[in-house]
């Protein structure tokens, strides 16, 4: 099945990941935005075809007018198996960094999400197949195509594949907003998997029983609850700060 994905950015980042192969591009005409000079660069490079095309009938193809005078028809994107993104790690030598979103369904979250993991280094991403929103362009955009850098698996039971992970060493984080123990107390050195619920229900029983350990994130006003992008992104940069080398200090 062809999808077409649309934005400068997110094709710009599929041409340089090779993972989801691009067929053509159909460019607006008139289309002087700096970033174009490089995509057909690259498009030239790959042989894809460049078709020229009026402005409407780029926005019936993409569905939107946000598409910035540029759309992409690609193979419909490819996941991965959980396995490859455990070997990535084994691969890499460090310590694991895994993401698990537990039902995400609004497209937005999860590319903010994805965005997010792929510039705190983590070394795969693992979402449901029921449930919740797969990648779709949308996701795409909203990773301003982080997704084609960072393996992804779609799996049938996220209880199933952290037993999988568990059996491999890696902890399991859930981030739970009822949980009483604040993130920052949290040892997060260590080979972990992070899973984010649901924007309304949060992470589900089945797979809550199978975390190692639950922490939240404390608020102070009046608004109690923080989408699951941004709950993500505070959680994964917990995990990084606490990776990073400390400096020593000067006299």
């Amino acid at each position: 099945m062809t999808h077409i994905i649309h934005g400068l950015h997110p094709i710009y980042q599929a041409l340089k990941a090779h993972r989801n192969p691009v067929k053509k591009i159909i460019i607006s005409r008139g289309n002087t935005r700096r970033p174009l000079k490089e995509i057909l660069r690259l498009a030239a490079e790959r042989g894809i075809s460049i078709q020229w095309a009026g402005r409407d009938n780029l926005t019936r193809m993409a569905k939107t007018t946000s598409h910035q005078g540029i759309v992409a028809q690609m193979d419909e994107f490819k996941y991965v198996e959980v396995s490859d993104i455990v070997q990535r790690w084994e691969a890499r030598g460090d310590k694991a960094f895994l993401l698990i979103v537990d039902g995400v369904e609004d497209p937005q979250n999860l590319g903010g999400l994805i965005r997010t993991a792929h510039a705190f280094g983590v070394h795969g991403i693992v979402i449901p197949k029921d449930r919740a929103t797969p990648i779709t362009p949308t996701v795409i955009k909203a990773s301003v195509g982080a997704a084609f850098h960072t393996p992804i698996a779609r799996v049938t039971n996220i209880a199933s594949c952290l037993e999988f992970l568990k059996k491999r060493g890696i902890w399991i984080l859930g981030a739970e907003g009822g949980s009483e123990r604040p993130i920052y107390d949290c040892d997060l050195d260590l080979d972990l998997a992070v899973v984010i619920g649901s924007e309304g229900r949060g992470i589900r029983p089945l797979v809550k029983k199978k975390c190692d350990f639950l922490a939240s994130i404390p608020l102070h006003g009046e608004i109690t609850s923080l989408n699951a992008s941004v709950a993500g992104a505070l959680v994964m940069y917990e995990v990084l700060r606490g990776r990073l080398p400390v400096k020593g200090t000067h006299d």
